[in-house]
C-alpha cells in the first residue's frame, strides 16, 4: 500500500513570516527581496491568504497613523531646515537622510497609533493613569477622584470654582461639600455638583454620568439642554443632545472600581474598548455590524487575555494575535 504524504500548514508560522515580509516589501526591497517573496507566496495557498490579511489590516489602520505621522514630521521642521542647509554644502547622501527621516516620521506616527494612542491628551492633562492602572488622586480641595485605566483629567482650582476637564477615559468623583462650583466638564458637556459622588465616562459614542449618591446637575450647553439627575440614575450626552435619564444598578455601574466589568445591552465594539484600557496594544474590530452587536456579561479586568477568551466563546468571533500588541477581531 502506498504511503501518502500529508502536508501540514502551520498558520501561526504563516502569519509571522507575513508579517516580516510585509516589512521587507513595505522598505526598499531587492530584487531578489521580490523573487523569494514571490516564491514563498506560491509555497502554499496559506501563505497568500495569511498576507491579504495583513495588507487589509495595515490600509484600515494607516489613516490614524499617518495623520499622526503627519503631526510628527512638523516637529521635524527644524531638523529638515539644517538637513537642507547641509545640502547645499555636500549634495550627495542628503536626499536619502531627508527620506530616511520622513519614514521615520511615518513609523512614529504608527508606533503612536499603535502603543500610545492618547499621548496628546497626555500632554495637556494634570494626572494620567497608565493601561491597566486605576489611580486614586486626592485635590487640593479635599474631593478625590478614582482614575479608570488608560484616563486623563486636566484640573483648574480657585476661590471661584472647581473644574475638572475629563480628556479620556471614566472617572469617579467624591466631592467636599462646598460654596464654590465644582464642574466637570467632558466633550461638549458638564456635570455642576456642591456635594456628591457620580462616575462620568467618555468613549467614541459620548459621554455617560451615573450619580451614586447626592444631587448632580448635567447639561449640554450647545443645545441648551439639562437634566438633574437623582440617586440610581445616569443620563448620556453627544452631539445631538441629552438622553433621557434612566435607573442603573449602582453596583453593577461601579463594578470596575474593583477590578470588575459588569454590562447589559452594550456593544461588542464598546466592551472591547473597555478591555483594550487594561492592556498594551490596541484591539481592531473588522467589520461594524460585528462591532454593533450588543452583549451581556460581566468579566474580571485583571486578566484580558481571560476577558477576550471568554467574549470569543460566547459571542463567536475569529481573533487573531499578530503580535503582543495588535489583536485583530473579525467575524
Amino acid at each position: 500500500m502506498e504511503e501518502q504524504n500529508v502536508e501540514i500548514f502551520d498558520q501561526a508560522q504563516a502569519e509571522k513570516e507575513a508579517v516580516a515580509w510585509f516589512t521587507r516589501m513595505n522598505g526598499r526591497p531587492s530584487r531578489a527581496d521580490k523573487q523569494n517573496f514571490l516564491a514563498w507566496q506560491q509555497l502554499h495557498p496559506g501563505n497568500e491568504a495569511a498576507f491579504r490579511v495583513i495588507n487589509a489590516l495595515w490600509s484600515s489602520s494607516i489613516a490614524p497613523g499617518a495623520e499622526i505621522a503627519r503631526e510628527e514630521a512638523s516637529s521635524l521642521a527644524g531638523h529638515l531646515s539644517r538637513i537642507e542647509e547641509r545640502r547645499k554644502r555636500r549634495q550627495s547622501g542628503s536626499k536619502a537622510l531627508i527620506g530616511t527621516l520622513a519614514f521615520m516620521a511615518l513609523l512614529g506616527g504608527s508606533w503612536i497609533w499603535l502603543e500610545k494612542p492618547g499621548i496628546w491628551q497626555d500632554l495637556n492633562a494634570d494626572y494620567v493613569s497608565a493601561r491597566g492602572e486605576r489611580r486614586q488622586i486626592v485635590l487640593n480641595d479635599g474631593s478625590t477622584v478614582l482614575l479608570d485605566a488608560d484616563t486623563a483629567i486636566d484640573v483648574h482650582l480657585d476661590d471661584a470654582v472647581r473644574q475638572i476637564r475629563l480628556l479620556r477615559g471614566t472617572a469617579y468623583f467624591e466631592v467636599k461639600p462646598s460654596n464654590i462650583p465644582f464642574i466637570v466638564e467632558a466633550a461638549h458637556g458638564r456635570s455642576n455638583v456642591l456635594g456628591t459622588a457620580f462616575d462620568v465616562a467618555l468613549n467614541d459614542a459620548g459621554v455617560e454620568v451615573t450619580l451614586e449618591h447626592g444631587s448632580l446637575r448635567v447639561e449640554v450647553p450647545n443645545a441648551s439642554q439639562q437634566v438633574v439627575l437623582k440617586p440610581g440614575e445616569a443620563v448620556g450626552y453627544n452631539d445631538q443632545g441629552l438622553s433621557t435619564p434612566h435607573n442603573v444598578e449602582i453596583g453593577d455601574a461601579f463594578s470596575w472600581h474593583e477590578g470588575r466589568f459588569v454590562f447589559n445591552n452594550t456593544t461588542l465594539k464598546d466592551v472591547l474598548q473597555k478591555i483594550e484600557r487594561y492592556r498594551e496594544g490596541r484591539i481592531i474590530v473588522v467589520g461594524s455590524d460585528l462591532g454593533a452587536r450588543r452583549i451581556s456579561g460581566s468579566f474580571s479586568l485583571d486578566d484580558t487575555n481571560a476577558a477576550l477568551s471568554s467574549l470569543q466563546t460566547s459571542v463567536g468571533f475569529t481573533m487573531r494575535k499578530l503580535s503582543e500588541h495588535l489583536v485583530v477581531i473579525g467575524p
